[in-house]
C-alpha cells in the first residue's frame, strides 16, 4: 500500500514568474540546462552558484520539468535552509516510500534504499545554510544513488568564499549571466504581457544596465512597474524604480518598496 508521506507534502513546485503572463523568453540556455540534466543523471554534486536574481530557480524548475518528463525520480525543495528540508525534497523523489509516523532517521534511511534500487535527482534551491547533519546526510547519497544541485546565491566574494561546496561533496558550476539580447526580448515580452506603457530607447537601456545579466532583476522590475506610483503620466521614475527593484532581489524585502493593502 502506498502510504502518502508528510514530507511528500509539504511544498510544491517551485514556480517562475519569468514564465507566467504570456511571456515564454527563456532566461536560461538550453544547452547549459542540458549539461547539468546530463551530469545529474550520472550521480554529480553540483552548486549552482551566481547572485539573486541571475535565474537559478528557472534553471532548477526546467530541470525538474525535464526530469519528470523523463521518469527519473526527482524532488525539489524551493528553500533549503535545514536537513528536513532535503528529506522533504527526496519524499517527494520516492513517493511510494512509507514515511509516515517513523523517526527522521528511519525516513531517511528508507529514503537512501529507495535511492539505492532506482537513482534519482535532488533540486536543492536557496541552499543557505549547511549543517554538519546535512553535510553528512548529502555525502551518503554520493556513489550513484541521487545527483544533487544545490543553488546558491552569491552576490559578493564573501559570499563565495562561505559557500564551501566541497563540503557536501559538490562541485562548483557558475550560473552565466543573461545574455543583453535575451534580456531585451524577456522586458520587451513582460512589459506587453502587463500592458506597461512603452519605454523610450533611453529608458530601455538603462533598465537593462541596471540588471546586469539578471533575468530575475527583469521579472521583478516589471513586476513594481505595474504600481501607478513608479510613473508621472507615461514616464517612468527610473531612480526609484531600479532601487526598489534591487532591494526587492537583493533582499526579498517586497514589503519595503510595496504599500501596505488597503483595509475594508
Amino acid at each position: 500500500m502506498v502510504t502518502t508521506s508528510p514530507y511528500a507534502r509539504a511544498g510544491s513546485f517551485a514556480r517562475s514568474a519569468m514564465g507566467r503572463r504570456g511571456s515564454n523568453v527563456r532566461p536560461y540556455d538550453a544547452a547549459f540546462v542540458a549539461a547539468l540534466e546530463t551530469r545529474l543523471q550520472n550521480g554529480e554534486h553540483l552548486a549552482l552558484y551566481g547572485p539573486r536574481g541571475s535565474g537559478k530557480s528557472a534553471v532548477l524548475a526546467e530541470l525538474e520539468s525535464r526530469l519528470v518528463r523523463a521518469h527519473v525520480p526527482c524532488g525539489l525543495s524551493a528553500v533549503t535552509s535545514t536537513l528536513d528540508d532535503v528529506t522533504r525534497a527526496l519524499a517527494r523523489a520516492y513517493p511510494a516510500v512509507d514515511t509516515l509516523d517513523v523517526t527522521r532517521r528511519t525516513a531517511r534511511y528508507r529514503l537512501r534504499t529507495a535511492a539505492d534500487q532506482r537513482a534519482g535527482v535532488l533540486l536543492l534551491d536557496h541552499l543557505d545554510c549547511v549543517s554538519n547533519a546535512m553535510v553528512s546526510f548529502l555525502r551518503r547519497l554520493h556513489g550513484g544513488l541521487v545527483g544533487a544541485l544545490s543553488a546558491v546565491d552569491v552576490d559578493d566574494q564573501r559570499e563565495r568564499q562561505e559557500m564551501k561546496p566541497w563540503r557536501f561533496g559538490a562541485l562548483s558550476v557558475r550560473m552565466p549571466l543573461t545574455s543583453a539580447r535575451r534580456l531585451r526580448r524577456l522586458l520587451d515580452a513582460r512589459r506587453e504581457s502587463l500592458n506597461l506603457p512603452a519605454l523610450e530607447p533611453e529608458e530601455q537601456q538603462r533598465l537593462l544596465a541596471a540588471a546586469r545579466g539578471r533575468p530575475g532583476w527583469i521579472v521583478q522590475c516589471t513586476e513594481l512597474a505595474r504600481d501607478g506610483r513608479y510613473w508621472s503620466g507615461r514616464k517612468l521614475f527610473l531612480t526609484v524604480l531600479c532601487t526598489d527593484t534591487e532591494v526587492a532581489v537583493r533582499y526579498g524585502a517586497l514589503d519595503l518598496v510595496r504599500p501596505a493593502a488597503p483595509r475594508h
